[in-house]
């Protein structure tokens, strides 16, 4: 096993520790995270190997979007109370570390004009999944108030109700206008828009980006929150997973059609 990817799992697991305990403080853990996040970059793209080339597979897009989520919590933190959002986050980015190199899928090279549309809607769709993380997280404090389950040490890890629920609009609000554009830029990529998969990428994508608005409408309008709004998030989130890693793993994976 080569040791570049251990030195990113630690720093995870060290930047993991220091938000469950306040002893490391917050910047000895932003250090590590940031550092994790930077060497987990280093190991997807292998500029060295690569030769300047963008491979990309379904595994790569797991943890690509990942990294991608870990580092979109990061530098919210600077501005937002995010550190909770690591607690779901660092693990999956601990689990994609090892994901891509051990996949062993079919890859595809594609010219960095794709590849930058690919960015674009990873980024939107990390962000989105940050949403999702964050509903379930909303879910968990409403249960902890309600019923009052959960210990003191993951109760007081969570802000209070109402700044997660403000907090959860504004992601979701990041995350239309990422998706947006990559609707809008997508068709000027696409060589084929008509390709396996496509069309169903483009439906469910659709799906999401109108339940999404549909939420924020609601919200601004009549002052949908809670669990309407987290359900409508989570919904959201399913529609952008079945266009996206569910097409990818469909045709590539069990149907060994690379897209």
């Amino acid at each position: 096993m080569s040791l570049l990817p251990i030195a990113p799992f630690v720093l995870y697991l060290v930047a993991l520790a220091g938000i469950l305990s306040d002893k490391l403080g917050r910047s000895a853990t932003a250090a590590a995270w940031a550092a994790g996040c930077l060497l987990h970059a280093w190991i997807l793209f292998d500029p060295v190997g690569s030769g300047g080339s963008f491979v990309f597979t379904f595994f790569n897009a797991m943890a690509l979007t990942a990294l991608l989520i870990n580092a979109l919590v990061l530098a919210w933190a600077v501005f937002q109370p995010t550190w909770h959002l690591g607690l779901i986050t660092l693990p999956c980015a601990l689990a994609a570390i090892w994901i891509e190199p051990a996949s062993g899928s079919q890859a595809t090279t594609l010219p960095w004009s794709v590849g930058a549309h690919i960015m674009i809607s990873l980024l939107a769709y990390g962000t989105l999944m940050l949403a999702g993380v964050q509903a379930l997280m909303l879910l968990l404090k409403e249960h902890q108030l309600s019923s009052r389950h959960l210990g003191d040490q993951i109760s007081g890890l969570l802000p209070p109700l109402d700044r997660m629920e403000s907090l959860l609009i504004k992601i979701i609000a990041l995350g239309l206008i990422l998706l947006s554009v990559g609707l809008a830029v997508g068709g000027s990529a696409l060589t084929e828009p008509f390709s396996p998969g496509m069309m169903h990428k483009m439906a469910f994508s659709a799906l999401a980006w109108v339940t999404l608005v549909a939420l924020l409408w609601g919200h601004w309008q009549f002052g949908w929150r809670g669990r309407l709004a987290a359900g409508m998030t989570l919904a959201g989130l399913v529609f952008l997973i079945l266009g996206f890693l569910g097409t990818k793993l469909v045709l590539e994976i069990i149907l060994n059609h690379s897209v």
